[in-house]
């Protein structure tokens, strides 16, 4: 027998193999689909669980003499920016206000916590005031200036806290900072916070304006006016123990071509909740812990990130 025809032999053998084990491979079984024509518009909510995460603080977590609460954090998404070209894969029964409604009221109480840090909160006052007291929520609110709808809520359960003061934080207090720069030299932190729009105005980002804007956007006063807000306020656990501390909720400007916006309110933000920490701290004699929660549209690595990263 020939080399050529040995080669032959030996690669059809081979071959043979291969289709033999590819004939004991399992089938693949493609599910067929039905629709219905009935089939309901309004699903359940998916009710979320937590997941335990283990980190260096697993021995503090595990202490049976610690204070343990559940805080979240959570943009609802506010009904007023629901539209459906913006969800063209939900439902149309999903998405409107009887339906959602109900759905959101599910998967807050699902999750079963002391504290909710809620933003795009809208229908605060007939819808989630008096449905989230009827879940054991008491709550602070602030709606966004101007002609926005929505704002920022902290949910706590009464019987778990009590609330001893607030704060309302409204970002375009920076406007009135920028008009009246010559702020007393006590209060350097917030002259930074102002001197970084006005001596920079494109710190990383573009001049170009929005749909939101109405002005020259070269203007600081006009970069700043952007309506957002936030709420801060101080707490006491009910119980034997003193336990006082301060919980922050917000929601930054939206833009990431603007980033210097936001990066003025994030500055904004920690020293108001430096005068507020002093405040409480004096008032009650106690040395407060700091939760900030909010929506920061930011992602890892911006420098709104790394400014908290850097304070906190």
């Amino acid at each position: 027998m020939g080399d050529t025809e040995t080669q032959h032999r030996h690669f059809f053998v081979q071959m043979l193999k291969a289709l033999n084990s590819l004939s004991r491979l399992p089938s693949l079984s493609i599910p067929r689909r039905y629709f219905s024509a009935k089939m309901s518009t309004n699903p359940d909510p998916i009710c979320l669980k937590f997941i335990s995460v283990e980190g260096a603080d697993i021995c503090s977590r595990s202490k049976s003499d610690g204070i343990r609460f559940r805080l979240v954090s959570y943009n609802i998404l506010a009904q007023v920016y629901v539209k459906s070209s913006l969800f063209p894969h939900s439902p149309p029964g999903c998405l409107r206000w009887k339906a959602r409604s109900q759905a959101i009221l599910t998967v807050l109480d699902s999750l079963d916590a002391e504290f909710l840090c809620l933003q795009e909160v809208d229908e605060y006052d007939t819808f989630y005031k008096v449905n989230m007291e009827s879940l054991g929520y008491s709550s602070i609110y602030i709606q966004r200036s101007g002609q926005k709808r929505d704002g920022c809520g902290i949910f706590f359960k009464a019987d778990c806290a009590e609330l001893l003061i607030e704060e309302r934080i409204e970002y375009n207090d920076l406007v009135d900072l920028i008009q009246d720069i010559s702020i007393s030299s006590g209060d350097k932190q917030n002259t930074v916070v102002v001197s970084e729009i006005k001596d920079d105005p494109k710190n990383g980002s573009s001049l170009k304006g929005t749909r939101e804007n109405h002005g020259d956007p070269n203007d600081p006063r006009v970069r700043l006016k952007r309506d957002c807000v936030g709420i801060m306020a101080a707490f006491k656990i009910k119980g034997p123990f003193h336990c006082i501390f301060i919980v922050a909720n917000t929601h930054l400007y939206w833009d990431p071509e603007w980033a210097d916006v936001k990066l003025a309110q994030a500055k904004y933000l920690l020293s108001r909740l430096a005068q507020f920490k002093v405040l409480v701290s004096e008032r009650y004699e106690s040395a407060p812990s700091v939760i900030l929660a909010g929506d920061f549209n930011s992602i890892p690595g911006d420098k709104v990130l790394q400014y908290f990263l850097f304070l906190l």
